[in-house]
């Protein structure tokens, strides 16, 4: 461990910045014997659960410190309070324990009551950016008003005078300036004088400057600017969607319909052209980054390199095979072509890239057949830093004075996360974090510290303050639900099954508290399925959040066996798994619920008749196709949101995996469930979101008129103007979905 730490612990309850004896409660970690997760029995005489406390309350919720990040500047991290003496924004100091603390009860400038929900702080000018609640627009963008708090004068003003709400905002590394987009353009404030600059004036319905159009963030961001590390330059992508159709979204609420539309590119159609521009704010002129790709091609991730004097620009040719990696100059008069990547199927888009002060980057490549952290020197040479039968996930950050990259693995088990390092020239790999479960990392700027959470599927998540090298050095929140043990609950237990061809897959039970072995349950079964996912994971919550498993053992509660698989396409297996998907979406996801079935009916406490399934949006698509393609294995089943005709589905989700509607017909015939709707058999619900702009509502309805003209009977349930998660609606749809498994299974 690197320095003396004294730092004080964070109250569960009220997050006070007061200083708090702990409550003196160990850390909580279950233990992996063999393959199943060895657990405590449930609490004698607890509570049981209901959905109105799972969906309808906080009582789950974890109480940890809200907008938790670090200072950019020292080994500094703060929160925003909610305690007895009102809001606040408290920072510390992870080697001296000094703590500073500063109300936001009343703020001068500030509207009273104007509740502060985020921040950016630059501690060396003591000036902060405070954000007020999100607004979501109908597609999923937030929004939020932003005020410029000046610690020393004591008072705020709105980052913007007539009260438009802003996107994307982000205070200058120099902390002398904000940046923000609004309306599809993107401008700079002054934060000394107040003066708005205009970087961008041609955004509109159809050009993008600074954000990405929709059918662009698929690759997973919507955040299209950067700012240089210096705060001198700003580069942003600016994305001409003009010939991209437009969908509709219709609002039938109203006396008559309101038709909002957006550009969405279905499979083999036109999408934005990518472009970058590089905007200097000493010389208020702008540069184009022109590395030559054809307009049909993705410019899919920026990067700045550690000077501000270039910046890495990633290039995806439209089939998702080829990954160029360039090197530009801020002017862009110079372009270098550093790396390429390919694969005969696809590529994933990672933000794993990291630049280093010696003109270096760190990289992720599968182009072993696993992916792997690499080293890619300034003059082009790679040299793998990491190697075997094993995947690295996210890259954490790096320690560039201890000399060492840090990253997430699945290696000594899949449904275990672990926090690895290595050294950046290559080395030793070393294990950081211990206790089996799911580790995740806030890493320091200066790389030395890590805020650290873990959970298990037994333990809801606690708090920690590391040292990097995964030394103990505070407790920060060891109680983040106190009321978990309150209630007599169900646990998952870890399995696997081997598949008639020899493959090992994971799976998980949730039986009944009073599970008894010589008595047959019914089964309600899970999953999602697409390649490289995962559901089958130890950890609080799973993937899907706390709710989502909270129904599940409220299902076990009342009498129900959930069972949950991941196929072997799934996450950690290596490229040629995944890439097992390509062709024919969803193929493997089906043969391996089969066989997932069968393991099911080798059981002799499991009713072979009454196995159901449900899944959402990829899982949604199985649930249809496990009722069509697979029928009759199981007797009922719930499709949420479902994907079900991919050539109307997005360019970039698809594409990856299928390749262009022209270029595989058979494919995508073979996909398509309306061709299977004369096969269904046994119930089916279908629930969509009328206003899902993510898997049109459409493919419900198109499917559900395959069903009517096959004869087929089945169940609907529809949300008006509802997105892809119903995140208004959650307990009815999951006490409605409790409802059709109790009537049909």
């Amino acid at each position: 461990m690197r320095g003396d730490v004294n730092v004080m612990a964070i109250n569960h309850r009220g997050l006070s910045s007061s200083a708090f004896a702990l409550a003196g409660r160990l850390l909580r970690c279950a233990a992996l014997a063999g393959l199943v997760l060895a657990l405590p029995a449930a609490a004698a005489g607890g509570k049981a659960l209901d959905l109105a406390t799972i969906f309808s309350s906080d009582t789950f919720t974890a109480r940890l410190p809200a907008a938790l990040k670090w200072l950019p500047m020292g080994a500094r991290y703060a929160y925003l309070d909610s305690g007895a003496d009102g809001p606040a924004l408290v920072s510390r100091d992870v080697v001296t324990g000094r703590e500073r603390s500063l109300s936001l009860a009343t703020v001068p400038g500030m509207p009273a009551g104007f509740r502060v929900t985020d921040y950016q702080w630059h501690a060396g000018r003591d000036v902060l950016l405070l954000r007020g609640p999100l607004e979501s627009d109908w597609q999923g963008h937030g929004s939020a008003r932003w005020y410029v708090y000046d610690v020393d004068a004591g008072r705020a003003r709105p980052l913007r005078d007539d009260g438009r709400l802003q996107q994307l905002v982000k205070l200058s590394p120099d902390g002398l300036r904000a940046g923000y987009v609004l309306d599809n353009n993107l401008y700079l404030v002054d934060l000394r004088s107040g003066e708005t600059t205009a970087v961008t004036r041609d955004g509109d319905g159809d050009i993008f400057n600074g954000i990405f159009d929709y059918g662009s963030t698929e690759f997973g961001w919507l955040d299209g600017w950067r700012w240089s590390p210096t705060g001198e330059r700003i580069a942003y992508w600016r994305m001409d969607a003009s010939a991209v159709p437009r969908y509709p979204l219709i609002d039938e609420l109203h006396s008559y319909p309101r038709v909002r539309d957006f550009h969405y590119p279905n499979t083999g159609e036109v999408h934005a052209v990518n472009a970058v521009r590089v905007y200097d704010l000493r010389t208020a002129k702008t540069s184009a980054i022109d590395i030559g790709h054809d307009p049909d091609d993705y410019l899919p991730q920026l990067h700045w390199d550690s000077t501000g004097e270039h910046l890495y620009v990633q290039q995806l040719t439209r089939d998702h095979k080829t990954l160029r990696l360039w090197r530009a100059s801020a002017d862009g008069e110079g372009v270098e072509l550093l790396h390429t990547d390919t694969d005969p199927a696809w590529i994933d888009i990672t933000d794993d890239l990291k630049p280093l002060s010696d003109g270096a980057v760190l990289w992720t490549s599968e182009d072993s057949g696993w992916r792997h952290l690499y080293r890619i020197d300034a003059d082009g040479e790679a040299r793998q830093l990491t190697q075997g039968e094993w995947t690295v996930g996210d890259v954490i950050g790096v320690d560039e004075q201890g000399r060492f990259a840090y990253f997430y693995v699945k290696r000594e088990s899949l449904i275990d996360q672990h926090v690895y390092r290595v050294p950046l020239g290559g080395g030793t790999v070393e294990r950081v974090t211990g206790a089996p479960g799911w580790h995740r990392w806030l890493l320091s700027p200066d790389g030395r510290y890590a805020l650290a959470t873990h959970s298990d599927a037994r333990t809801p998540p606690t708090l920690q303050l590391l040292a990097a090298d995964g030394g103990h050095l505070e407790v920060l929140v060891d109680d983040a639900v106190p009321a978990f043990d309150d209630y007599a609950m169900a646990h998952t237990e870890f399995v696997t099954f081997e598949t008639d061809d020899g493959i090992e897959l994971n799976a998980f039970f949730i039986k009944p508290p009073d599970f008894d072995p010589a008595k047959q349950y019914p089964v309600i079964a899970y999953g999602y399925g697409n390649a490289g996912s995962q559901v089958v994971v130890n950890r609080w919550g799973t993937q899907r959040g706390p709710t989502q498993d909270l129904w599940h053992r409220y299902l076990a509660q009342e009498g129900y066996v959930v069972f949950a698989m991941d196929n072997r396409t799934t996450t950690g297996r290596g490229k040629a798994a995944k890439n097992l998907t390509y062709g024919e979406y969803g193929k493997w996801a089906v043969l391996d619920y089969i066989q997932g079935v069968d393991y099911l009916k080798s059981l002799p406490w499991v009713d072979g008749d009454r196995i159901g399934f449900w899944g959402w949006s990829g899982g949604g698509y199985l649930a249809a196709a496990l009722m069509t393609k697979a029928a009759p294995l199981f007797r009922v089943a719930v499709s949420v949101a479902p994907v079900i005709d991919l050539t109307r589905y997005q360019a970039v989700g698809v594409e990856r995996w299928m390749g262009k509607p022209e270029e595989n017909p058979d494919g995508y015939a073979r996909v398509n469930l309306v061709n299977y709707a004369d096969r269904l058999e046994g119930k089916l619900l279908l629930i969509h979101g009328t206003g899902d702009e993510n898997v049109k509502f459409a493919f419900t309805l198109q499917f559900a008129d395959a069903l009517i003209r096959a004869n087929k009977q089945f169940d609907m349930l529809v949300y008006p103007n509802q997105r892809h998660g119903i995140a208004d609606h959650r307990l009815h749809v999951f006490s409605t979905m409790t409802r059709y498994f109790r009537e049909h299974l």
